[in-house]
């Protein structure tokens, strides 16, 4: 008798959860990451995930450091969490623990 393994489906990240995952991540580098590292842990590509960081940016939760280089061939870019992205990762954790002692989390 042969046994198939059904893969286990991933469930869809809601565009909050995702945007808390990005703002943790960030966060392992107090110096700033970079969009490459980030994309990787993150698990999203680095052309979807720069969308993204630029919302989160534009919103006052990731601040853009622009790296010294000699060379003016490719500007490099380090993101760091803002004192407003650490505030909303704050509230974001609470939520997520209401929401898992009302029995109404379906991630």
């Amino acid at each position: 008798m042969e046994v198939c393994a059904i893969p286990k489906v991933k469930s869809k990240r809601s565009k909050v959860d995702l945007y808390a995952t990005i703002l943790e991540v960030i966060r392992r580098y107090p110096e700033g990451g970079r969009i490459t590292r980030i994309s990787y842990g993150v698990g999203v590509p680095v052309d979807r995930l720069k969308v993204m960081v630029e919302a989160l940016s534009s919103n006052g939760l990731v601040r853009k450091i622009a790296a010294e280089e000699d060379d003016d061939e490719a500007a490099v870019y380090y993101y760091g969490v803002t004192p407003r992205g650490l505030e909303f990762l704050d509230i974001y954790w609470k939520m997520k623990g209401f929401i898992a002692a009302f029995g109404e989390d379906h991630s």
